[in-house]
């Protein structure tokens, strides 16, 4: 339970790290925003047992892919707990998305039942995505196409990386992130005006996608690295992704996805997973892989192609 609320406080903006760590004396603080803290009365007994536990993990319990995730998390701003506790709970990053789903699921159908009009409920629903995850993943989708029109404009790859850093939002940027709202609007509605045997596929729906969008991380921190002129927070879930997790996440996913929608879900399921594992052999190819913003971009990309995948094969009958 305690890795579940830890994949919950990373990807939303709900801190259930805090319930399980005493004192605040010394305020650790990831790229993201959540917060961790330890007690400095036993920060450094805690330090040596962390650090043993790094090393550890470095000398192969997560993998020999994992090889530099101790130097990931001394290169960065969070403390060597917080990264391995992190490490420890991306199996369960599609339980987070479900977390995320139930309660958009719940705002759409309270929204409803007070307003009688799906599309208001449509758009309340997607307010509560970017509310309750604090804009998570919105960021990567906008940095990423902006890097993507830099690098298609010119064949530069410092073009991408440049426009990657730049905190100005570009135009690529900001269409993508209104294109993915519409569109996101467009098949709620569609999955609400149409149900098959009786079944609320647009509740699912709401709350299964989600899911997928956070199991992306997984899928594409297994399957890609991150450069090292691009090394941060994405480092962790590419370093930290090995094959259990990875196994764990599917079996969870899929579950999760077949009880809602049966062999429709677990055909889009395994459509998005084909098309996300294209996106990472481009990112591989012209990049050398993904940071943190290009894991985001595929959480949104995902969600996209799963509903729109799902929305097919329910229809033709699957």
């Amino acid at each position: 339970m305690k890795k579940i609320l830890t994949a919950i406080s990373f990807l939303t903006i709900f801190n259930f790290d805090s319930i399980f760590k005493n004192g605040a004396d010394k305020t650790l603080k990831s790229n993201h925003g959540t917060v961790h803290t330890v007690s400095e009365d036993n920060k450094n007994k805690t330090d040596a047992a962390y650090t043993s536990d790094a090393d550890a993990y470095t000398n192969g319990a997560l993998g020999s892919k994992n090889n530099h995730m101790y130097g990931a998390a001394q290169r960065t701003d969070t403390g060597v707990y917080s990264r391995l506790h992190l490490v420890k709970s991306i199996k369960f990053f599609p339980l987070a998305g479900l977390f995320i789903g139930l309660n958009i699921a719940i705002l759409y159908i309270v929204f409803n039942k007070i307003t009688f009009s799906p599309g208001i409920a449509s758009i309340i629903s997607i307010a509560g995505l970017f509310i309750i995850t604090g804009g998570l993943h919105f960021d990567g989708l906008s940095d990423t196409s902006d890097g993507l029109m830099a690098f298609l404009k010119t064949g530069d790859k410092n073009k991408f990386y440049n426009a990657m850093k730049d905190v100005n939002t570009g135009l690529a940027g900001t269409i993508s992130v209104i294109f993915y709202i519409i569109l996101l609007y467009k098949i709620i509605l569609d999955f609400n005006s149409f149900q098959t045997y009786n079944r609320l596929y647009g509740i699912y729906a709401l709350i299964s996608f989600p899911v997928v969008g956070r199991y992306t991380i997984v899928l594409m921190s297994y399957f890609t690295v991150t450069p090292e002129n691009f090394r941060g927070i994405g480092s962790i879930f590419t370093e930290g992704t090995d094959i259990l997790t990875f196994i764990s996440a599917s079996a969870i996913t899929s579950i999760i996805v077949v009880l809602f929608f049966g062999y429709s879900g677990l055909f889009a399921l395994l459509a998005t997973s084909f098309a996300m594992l294209i996106v990472c052999y481009f990112f591989i190819k012209k990049f050398g892989g993904v940071n943190g913003d290009m894991l985001g971009f595929g959480v949104k990309i995902s969600e996209i192609i799963f509903l729109i995948s799902l929305l097919d094969f329910i229809k033709t009958g699957f």
